[in-house]
């Protein structure tokens, strides 16, 4: 019995990882903190506290579920995105508590498959950040101007500009032109996406990575693939008829 529970332990602790990454996915797209939180804690009690309980079972359930509530207390406080400016994009832009925000600060410790990866991720963090800075409404064409100009200027700030990141970017205009009243907007967030589609060009699916960035490197190019394979065909097969 005690060998099928350390094994257990042992299987969890290996897809903790892996599981934990997976999460930045909720925290790049909700657009509330309490799901991320929940989420993480969740992650926690189950790749985590399960494991320790597995591995030393005289632990007190009590004090097991003290840890659990400090750290979803602390993944509610830390929040999805840092705290940082949204000014530049080789800032830290992920949360404190998520995969991305805990390994970006030292990528270049890591394989060239991370890197590619967590660069690629915060660069999405920091878009999702972009988002949620832009008012809820525009009371003129004006406002709205001035914010396309800006957010214009910012995205084409990253060096390495990853095609993955085209779908927030998307959104990013939609949610510009959303919070006007203009109903030209919905021309403008088109004529947008054939813009970006010549700007974030930078590709993960095709790149050569070594031996040593095995079996992650395979799974990112098949991950961000399925965006940079099908965004732009997604995008020529809209079509918007102007009388």
């Amino acid at each position: 019995m005690k060998r099928l529970r350390i094994l257990f332990a042992v299987v969890l602790l290996i897809f903790a990882l892996p599981s934990w990454r997976l999460l930045d996915l909720a925290a790049i797209g909700s657009p509330v903190e309490l799901p991320v939180a929940l989420a993480l804690a969740l992650w926690f009690v189950m790749f985590l506290i399960v494991p320790i309980k597995l591995f030393r079972h005289q632990l007190k359930v009590p004090l097991l579920a003290l840890l659990a509530g400090g750290f979803a207390i602390g993944a509610w406080h830390s929040g999805p995105l840092s705290k940082m400016a949204s000014r530049d994009p080789e800032f830290n832009h992920c949360g404190s508590l998520t995969y991305t925000g805990n390994f970006y600060p030292i990528r270049q410790l890591l394989t060239e498959a991370h890197q590619d990866d967590l660069d690629a991720r915060n660069q999405l963090c920091w878009i999702r950040k972009l988002i949620a800075r832009v008012p809820r409404s525009f009371d003129q064409d004006a406002e709205v101007e001035f914010y396309t100009k800006l957010m214009r200027e910012r995205l084409l700030k990253p060096e390495l500009k990853y095609r993955v990141s085209l779908p927030l970017i998307a959104l990013l205009h939609f949610r510009i032109h959303g919070a006007s009243n203009n109903i030209a907007g919905a021309k403008a967030v088109y004529e947008s996406l054939h813009f970006w589609i010549t700007q974030y060009t930078e590709e993960i699916q095709n790149r050569s990575y070594s031996a040593w960035s095995w079996p992650h490197s395979n799974y990112i190019q098949w991950e961000y693939g399925l965006v940079e394979r099908n965004w732009q065909r997604l995008i020529e097969g809209i079509t918007i008829e102007t009388n």
